[in-house]
């Protein structure tokens, strides 16, 4: 039996294919993108940016033709799916009508029922998908910054951009960061999760791996967004993310001179201009709490987080910024509080 994702017939249809298969699941052979892409460019290996510090995906760049986008992730025209598209704990195991899904040994499956129609979308792209993007963090972190590595290799401005269909405000924050490297609203296209062809495809690597592994590279293209905005100089140097639901944190550190914000309710620029001068940082684990990648380096970080890949994420943070993390558990004693206040504002 064959391992490839696609092995069935395709009816196109102008704009459209339609696939002729039967509505059952195959499993799919997984391969580098260095195997499957028609040209691949690589990048230097960055070093570790700590001791012990896990180490930063391969950087490159993959030209595909004729791939399929599902679910986020790319599947080749061989049928094959790109290794590097199915990031970490980004499948997990669903129910069987899942299309894309990872089984219990480990192993991808796909699976696309009879006459489905699919998007041709002719032209050139730059991919900036992954399986679970919905996430403003992980846009924010691995996503955005690819658009660096594709400048190396591409004129931007003759490539439309691939990103995640959301929401109007998720949507108003990706066209906006995108317009930061000069990309036009128009460039971008929107899909969602139902299988979509590319004629042309160009695939940025990953820049980060979850919850550690950040790329320094990625990190410092995002330090450099708030430069931008030069009326920022008088940004608060220590900040507060809200989420609603700590008012007993946000009373402790307000004497201290810290200034709450509320990033889901900022535009990207307003983003930008708030953290890009904070040098102490705090708040609830989160996807606001994210933002703290825009801040200089050598920044202090405090989060409110349970033990895990959510500390593990905001920890590895820090360390790729040069700075310190610091973490409160919900239920430390007065004790504990207190002396990791002291540390922190040192």
């Amino acid at each position: 039996m064959t391992d490839a994702a696609f092995v069935w017939r395709f009816f196109d249809l102008g704009e459209s294919r339609l696939a002729l298969t039967a509505p059952f699941r195959r499993r799919a052979q997984v391969r580098p993108a260095a195997e499957l892409a028609r040209a691949f460019h690589a990048l230097a290996h960055e070093p570790p940016y700590g001791e012990g510090a896990v180490q930063p995906p391969p950087g490159g760049l993959a030209l595909f033709e004729d791939a399929c986008c599902l679910g986020g992730a790319l599947i080749a025209a061989s049928g094959a799916l790109v290794a590097e598209s199915l990031v970490a704990k980004s499948l997990v195991a669903g129910p069987r009508r899942g299309a894309l899904r990872q089984e219990s040994d480990g192993a991808a499956s796909v699976r696309i029922w009879p006459l489905t129609s699919m998007r041709r979308l002719a032209g050139d792209y730059i991919f900036l998908r992954q399986p679970g993007d919905g996430d403003y963090a992980r846009w924010l972190i691995d996503l955005l910054p690819r658009v660096v590595v594709a400048a190396q290799f591409c004129d931007l401005s003759a490539f439309r951009f691939v990103v995640a269909r959301s929401t109007s405000q998720r949507m108003q924050v990706v066209r906006d960061s995108l317009g930061l490297f000069g990309v036009r609203p128009e460039r971008i296209v929107a899909i969602g999760d139902a299988p979509t062809f590319f004629q042309r495809l160009v695939f940025p690597l990953p820049a980060a791996k979850y919850p550690c592994g950040k790329s320094p590279r990625a990190i410092e293209a995002l330090e450099y967004l708030p430069a931008r905005f030069p009326d920022a100089s008088d940004a608060p140097r220590r900040l507060y993310v809200k989420t609603g639901e700590d008012e007993a944190l946000l009373d402790l550190l307000k004497p201290s001179g810290f200034v709450a914000v509320e990033p889901e309710r900022m535009s990207f620029a307003e983003r930008a201009r708030a953290f890009g001068k904070a040098e102490w940082i705090a708040g609830a684990a989160g996807a606001g709490l994210a933002n703290a990648a825009l801040a200089p380096r050598g920044l202090r970080l405090l989060a409110v987080t349970a033990r895990g890949d959510e500390e593990a994420f905001y920890r590895d943070l820090a360390e790729v910024k040069q700075g310190r993390f610091f973490s409160l558990r919900p239920d430390a004693d007065s004790a504990a509080v207190t002396a990791l206040f002291d540390d922190f504002l040192a």
